[in-house]
């Protein structure tokens, strides 16, 4: 008869010891799974906060400070929109895809790439473009979080308004290609001879 192997016996007659490792072992998973959970959603939910957009998005708050002259700052129903509701997708994986790409803009602000309104300025156009090519990829994904085409009162439109609401999607068109200027200032053209 084969003798059984460690594992084998380990299993089959487990000693007090063992047995009271395998309970105290799943809670530790469990506690420390529940912390990581916890940890990782605080983390995601901060970093997609005003306050912490503004730390980087301007020391001067370059981009915020424009913010509430816009209509999606000042809106008539009440609603305030924040800088995740526009530049941070809702769904889990296009979110860390964000958070994940948003880390190019830590880099630029460690090296002091925009860290002055002159220097904000100077990029604002390019950075402006980036932004509107992201939403065009997605078909404007975080406008329509809130704004469903299917659902807007088309008689309470300017007619040509709604006009351009019903047929975009036939002419190619998305949220953004109209929409560009709802939250920031319009990037000053470039000088002549430039």
């Amino acid at each position: 008869m084969r003798e059984q192997g460690f594992w084998s016996r380990l299993w089959r007659k487990p000693s007090a010891g063992w047995r009271l490792g395998i309970p105290l072992g799943g809670l530790l998973f469990f506690v420390l799974g529940a912390v990581g959970t916890v940890g990782f959603n605080v983390v995601i939910h901060e970093t997609s906060s005003d306050a912490f957009c503004v730390t980087c998005h301007g020391p001067s708050k370059f981009a915020a400070e424009e913010w509430p002259e816009h209509t999606h700052y000042n809106t008539a129903s009440g609603v305030l929109v924040t800088c995740a509701d526009c530049h941070v997708a809702k769904e889990f994986v296009p979110k860390m895809w964000r958070k994940i790409t948003a880390m190019k803009e830590v880099y630029y602000q460690t090296l002091g790439t925009y860290n002055t309104r002159e220097k904000f300025e100077a990029h604002r156009a390019e950075m402006a473009e980036s932004v509107w090519a992201e939403m065009r990829e997605t078909d404007s994904r975080e406008c329509r979080s809130c704004h469903k085409v299917e659902r807007m009162d088309f008689a309470r439109q300017k007619k040509s308004a709604a006009a351009m609401h019903q047929r975009m999607d036939k002419m190619g068109k998305t949220c953004i290609d109209c929409h560009k200027f709802l939250a920031h200032n319009r990037p000053a053209k470039p000088e002549q001879g430039e």
